[in-house]
């Protein structure tokens, strides 16, 4: 067999060769998933050139399982799907190996490629625990101290689509610190973490049953009993009316006993333990289950009643974590670590808002919250309604809420200062109206007073000036000489020392009083020219 595979193999090479033509084959799947799901395979054929060729092709799919799938598909197709379940009954988790060959039809199918790749089947449901507060998801586990923290399981495709359709029962059990808080009949759970700086560890233990409810028919008396512990059965007390309850079967169940006979319904105790591998932690050993009563409700069933259906928990703790298995049962194990942050919160911002126009800008902006904080600053002209998107694109970083705004605005209007800040589990975006006004000029009194003062003055100082003129003028009389040259002189000639004694005698006797006509004499006015 194995040389005529060869053969075939060769003369496909040949035909390639040929042809002139190469191809390839790529395989991908959805796995992992869990024992029971389906999981589906993809086989892409492309030419050399990474374009689909054409022509009728042949797919041939097989595992290395025990027991062994194969399966085969014709047609011109270039991609090929096939879907294939390993029931946990039949198969045991792990790993596995998928093969897919591919035959051109040239005369008759010769084999032109072939791929394998390897995927896992576990025993645990596959996803991830996923945090969320106010629709948005902490993908780095930081939560806000103020806000309520929705936590969430999300499965897989095929491993949700497989307990959708398959389970009866579908409970979640969560843990907070090791410490249990209740069961969902879903996959969310929602817890309020108050204390900033805290580290918690939340775990949530899936565990989803395929037997169908049974309904039992119990009649008793009102007279109690002491209650007594039996292992591995299911029952109920009612009132001395006859009540229909619907009790889903668990391998350990605990209900008190009464006087009156009771009908039960027992499942046989089965002593086998495992280990169960986490999907994020290593090691959760199995041993014995905490002594926990709740109710345990149904889904997927249809006009039935669940009441008082008391059931032990099973308990889980990280990496001592226990639980009572069940091969009849899927279980999905789910572990998230995340941490306390406070919230932006009380920003105050101090500062003058009315500037007139030259002065600065200077705001004090102070803030709560958990330390690292990132902020920045846009200003806007005119005014601005905040939407709460807003972002930056370079954010400045500081160990505490306390910064400075300084801007300088160069023209008056009014602007929108919008302050962000931001921390690793909120954003905070307050916004500062900021008018900038342009002030009137007014002349100063000085500015006129000393200007006119002074013309006053100078006004002055030319009119009494003009009038000291005036005055002056009159006080001198300005005299015109007539000179009669045409007359005889009469003086007489006289030596020098007679004229110098003559006007020496004038000067003693002259008299100041003019002369009537008011006027002296040519001889009073003049001394002698010689």
């Amino acid at each position: 067999m194995i040389g005529v595979r060869i053969c075939l193999f060769l003369l496909g090479f040949l035909c390639n060769v040929c042809t002139g033509e190469s191809a390839f084959v790529t395989l991908s799947s959805n796995g992992p998933v869990v024992l029971g799901a389906n999981i589906t395979f993809k086989a892409e054929l492309f030419t050399s050139y990474g374009t689909p060729p054409s022509g009728s092709f042949r797919f041939h799919w097989r595992d290395n399982a025990i027991s062994q799938h194969t399966s085969v598909s014709e047609g011109p197709e270039t991609i090929a799907f096939w879907n294939v379940s390993y029931p946990a009954h039949t198969y045991a988790p792990g790993p596995y190996e998928v093969e897919v060959i591919v035959d051109k039809y040239v005369i008759f199918y010769w084999p032109i490629c072939s791929q394998r790749i390897n995927f896992n089947i576990t025993a645990l449901l596959n996803g991830q625990m996923s945090l969320l507060q106010s629709g948005h998801l902490r993908e780095t586990g930081l939560v806000s101290s103020k806000e309520q923290v929705t936590h969430r399981v999300d499965l897989t495709e095929a491993d949700s689509a497989f307990l959708t359709q398959s389970a009866t029962s579908i409970l979640t059990y969560w843990f907070v610190d090791c410490t249990f808080y209740g069961q969902t009949p879903g996959y969310e759970f929602n817890f309020s973490y108050t204390q900033p700086g805290k580290i918690h560890n939340v775990e949530a233990l899936i565990i989803a049953s395929y037997e169908p409810p049974s309904t039992t028919t119990t009649t008793t008396s009102t007279t109690p009993t002491p209650p007594t512990v039996s292992p591995n059965t299911t029952s109920a007390t009612t009132p001395s009316t006859k009540t229909t309850i619907t009790v889903i079967p668990t391998s350990s169940t605990v209900l008190p006993s009464t006087s009156a006979a009771t009908t039960t319904s027992t499942v046989a105790p089965k002593n086998i333990s495992f280990q169960i591998n986490s999907n994020e932690i290593n090691a959760m050993h199995i041993s014995h289950v905490q002594n926990m009563p709740l109710i345990l409700p149904a889904v997927n069933t249809h006009n039935e009643t669940l009441k008082n259906n008391t059931v032990f928990v099973p308990y889980v703790c990280l990496n001592s974590s226990i639980i009572p298995p069940d091969p009849n049962k899927t279980y999905g194990y789910f572990h998230r670590r995340l941490v306390v942050r406070a919230p932006v919160e009380n920003v105050s911002v101090l500062g003058t808002n009315w500037l007139q126009h030259g002065d600065m800008l200077n705001l004090q902006v102070y803030c709560n919250g958990s330390a690292i904080f990132e902020y920045c600053i846009r200003i806007l002209p005119g005014s601005y309604n905040v939407t709460g998107n807003e972002t930056c694109t370079y954010f400045a970083t500081r160990p505490d809420c306390r910064f400075e705004v300084v801007h300088y605005f160069r023209e008056p209007s009014q602007y929108t200062v919008l302050i962000i800040i931001k921390n690793d589990v909120s954003k905070v975006v307050t916004k500062v109206g900021i008018n900038i006004y342009e002030v009137t000029k007014h002349a100063q009194l000085s500015v006129i007073v000393v200007p006119v003062s002074c013309s006053l003055i100078a006004v002055i100082l030319i009119v009494f000036g003009i009038a000291y003129y005036v005055q002056s003028k009159n006080r001198y009389i300005i005299e015109v000489a007539d000179f009669d040259f045409g007359q005889v002189n009469d003086m007489e000639y006289k030596t020098f020392r007679e004229r110098l004694r003559e006007s020496m005698s004038t000067t003693v006797n002259r008299s100041d009083i003019p002369e009537p006509g008011g006027s002296w004499s040519p001889s009073r006015k003049y001394g002698p020219m010689n």
